[in-house]
């Protein structure tokens, strides 16, 4: 047989490299494919085939080094990233991976100049001016942060996470470090949307409009024209319709502008402009979400009743319909106001009015109907808890940030709440079984969807808060949840295991904490990790009072009544009780229900924590709390880098005794026997 001469070996070394380029081509795309569809899992065994067969792409290096680093594999990460850098030495994305490792690994400045590295490459890359923006943020740098964000949104709109990052960077810091222009743009543009929490965008908004709105509306008492200086306001008029006003200020001037216009309605003088009405219809939606928590006087009931009345015997119309639901949520009105059912108008605002207060309530008494009910609620707390939120589904939401189909791993997800401290147990790579437990009216699992190839059980006590939560799931386009009507008592009705449980704000209203926590450990897999909620004795001081008075005073968790115990602290009566009025939740009336007149309370300190977690052989993985607080603490104890030492956040604790408002929240996780 003839060997190979020079010609035929160029060929055939031509038809092998053809080859290879062929197979490099294919896994290459199907990876990139497989990775930009959030199939991370697949994308990554395809990139360690690729590296394998010795194949060299700066972008499969790149794009494999994001994967470990989501992964908390930072050394590893990093030594792949500079492989890719090393390829291509103009590789943007190679740069911005490298700012964002170092960023993990809490070196800052170092994170800061390849990120700038990686702008200075390619001017455009959208991504390097989000990271820098976050670098900035946890620099302190928050001006520096703003603009960077918002230079992401002229680059690339559609990038989702730049308005959440926005919407959190405005709810913790001081709005008056930014640039008041850009603020109010940034507020405006914000609150036209309606995938981010518009609840975080409060404090910015009082610092730019407040002083002026409350001045507009006291003009409009004696000049109702007036009241144009807020309608021709669009970021005004956005945030009155979406944001729960949690200012006591707010709240008097708001009660006043509904109480005369009531008695002018019901006196039936017919001179309410169409400015006023179309402040009036904002403010109906305004008060559904807040769920009538406004004191209403004697002669404003007397006023509204009438307006009632005359509407049952007379032809209604948006200015009576208007008023109504300022005073009454629409839905409950049917048998009283049957024409409500076909009344048609050419105004936008009113339709939406109609459809937020009668046409989704409606909807969620349907889509009740349609979740399944697994065992009894037969314990006597559980049956008062369940009967509170059957009447005050909670929390009310109309809005909130979701990420669509951007999905992450569990661990980054995890190690992003728990950090400084990460985790480096690997769950299978079956999919992921979450439970909800205690999911309420559904906002916990829109933070849930986000986990990588998961399947979600969310339950609930009340029927009235799953329906809810369906109406908003649907509404979304979020299908991987089932939604199960039952009491964590009955758990292992379930018949199955969990790898990942969250329970926020639930235990500690149980009759017996314990017994549920053991019950929740019965259904998670060893080795899986849960997420808990429960209420400090240190931080709920002054909620502990106010129950003493509201029991003193043989007060009941009637909406009267808990108009009437506000009225008392916002009128300065209770001095005491002042601080209540700081509290988000003493702005709506389910949520000061779940504050101050919760008909079971349990509260823990840190050193109850230690003995839980030891006697149920748990491991503690570290709180989720603000950065800023962290990063106090680590002043106080920088020998404890994991920030992991229940000793030490004790004594953290009883310096700062306001550091657990929102509760304890962290994350253990189930010891492998």
């Amino acid at each position: 047989m003839k060997g190979f001469g020079e010609k035929d070996k160029t060929i055939h070394q031509k038809k092998i490299s053809n080859d290879n380029k062929i197979i490099k081509d294919r896994i290459i795309s199907k990876a990139f494919t497989l990775h930009s569809q959030g199939n991370i899992s697949e994308a990554k065994n395809l990139y360690e085939n690729f590296i394998k067969q010795g194949f060299m792409d700066h972008r499969v290096f790149a794009n494999y080094g994001m994967i470990l680093i989501n992964l908390g594999e930072l050394k590893k990460a990093e030594n792949y990233t500079r492989k890719a850098i090393g390829i291509n030495p103009n590789y943007a994305m190679g740069y911005s991976n490298l700012g964002n490792i170092f960023q993990r690994h809490g070196e800052l400045k170092k994170a800061e100049v390849f990120m700038r590295k990686a702008i200075e490459l390619d001017p455009n890359f959208s991504m390097a001016y989000f990271n820098l923006g976050n670098i900035k943020k946890n620099l302190g740098k928050t001006k520096e942060s703003l603009n960077s964000f918002i230079k992401v949104i002229e680059l690339n709109p559609q990038y989702v996470y730049t308005y959440n990052a926005i919407t959190e960077l405005l709810k913790y810091e001081d709005p008056s470090q930014f640039e008041t222009k850009k603020l109010e743009k940034i507020l405006n543009l914000l609150l036209e949307k309606n995938d981010v929490n518009h609840r975080e965008l409060f404090r910015a908004f009082i610092f730019l409009y407040k002083q002026d709105f409350i001045n507009s509306l006291l003009k409009s008492e004696s000049n109702f024209s007036k009241i144009e200086l807020i309608t021709h306001n669009k970021t005004i008029m956005n945030a009155v319709e979406k944001i729960i006003f949690c200012d006591p200020e707010l709240e008097k001037v708001l009660s006043s502008f509904r109480r005369n216009i009531c008695h002018r309605v019901a006196k039936k003088t017919n001179n309410i402009n169409e400015n006023e009405l179309e402040f009036l219809i904002a403010l109906g939606k305004q008060c559904f979400l807040n769920e009538y928590i406004y004191f209403t006087e004697k002669e404003e009931l007397i006023s509204i009743n009438k307006i009632i009345e005359s509407c049952e015997k007379e032809e209604i119309n948006e200015i009576t319909i208007s008023i109504i639901s300022c005073y009454f949520p629409l839905y409950k009105l049917t048998n009283l106001l049957p024409s409500l059912n076909g009344f048609n108008s050419s105004s936008e605002t009113f339709k939406q009015l109609i459809k937020l207060q009668f046409i989704e309530p409606l909807k969620e008494n349907e889509l009740s109907k349609t979740i399944r009910s697994i065992g009894k609620i037969s314990d006597k707390i559980s049956q008062k808890v369940k009967s509170q939120y059957e009447d005050n589904p909670y929390p009310r939401w109309r809005y909130m940030r979701f990420s669509g189909n951007q999905k992450i791993f569990y661990k980054q997800s995890i190690n992003h709440e728990i950090a400084p401290n990460k985790i480096n147990d690997k769950l299978s790579d079956k999919q992921l079984k979450v439970l909800i437990a205690g999911c309420g009216t559904g906002k916990q699992i829109l933070q849930a969807v986000k986990y990588q190839n998961s399947k979600i059980t969310a339950i609930d006590l009340s029927l009235s808060s799953l329906a809810y939560a369906k109406r908003k799931l649907e509404e979304i386009g979020i299908k991987n949840v089932e939604l199960i009507q039952m009491d964590i008592l009955e758990i292992q009705l379930l018949k199955t295991s969990f790898d990942i449980i969250e329970c926020g704000g639930v235990l500690h209203h149980m009759n017996n904490p314990s017994k549920g926590l053991k019950l929740l450990l019965s259904v998670l897999n060893d080795g899986g990790f849960l997420k808990l909620g429960i209420y400090s004795e240190l931080a709920r001081q002054t909620i502990i009072k106010a129950r003493h008075y509201i029991k003193k005073q043989k007060l009941e968790p009637t909406d009267s009544d808990i108009r009437i115990f506000r009225e008392k602290i916002i009128s300065g009566e209770l001095n005491y009780l002042n601080s209540l009025q700081t509290s988000e939740d003493f702005y709506s009336l389910s949520q000061c229900r779940d504050l101050c007149f919760h008909s079971k309370e349990h509260r823990f300190t840190i050193q109850k924590l230690k003995e839980i977690i030891i006697k149920n052989k748990l491991n503690f993985l570290g709180f989720f709390l603000p950065k800023k607080i962290k990063d106090f603490y680590g002043k106080y104890f920088p020998e404890d880098k994991q920030q992991i030492k229940l000793e030490n956040w004790e004594k953290f604790e009883n310096k700062h005794p306001a550091t657990f408002n929102a509760m304890y929240q962290f994350w253990v996780n189930k010891i492998t026997e």
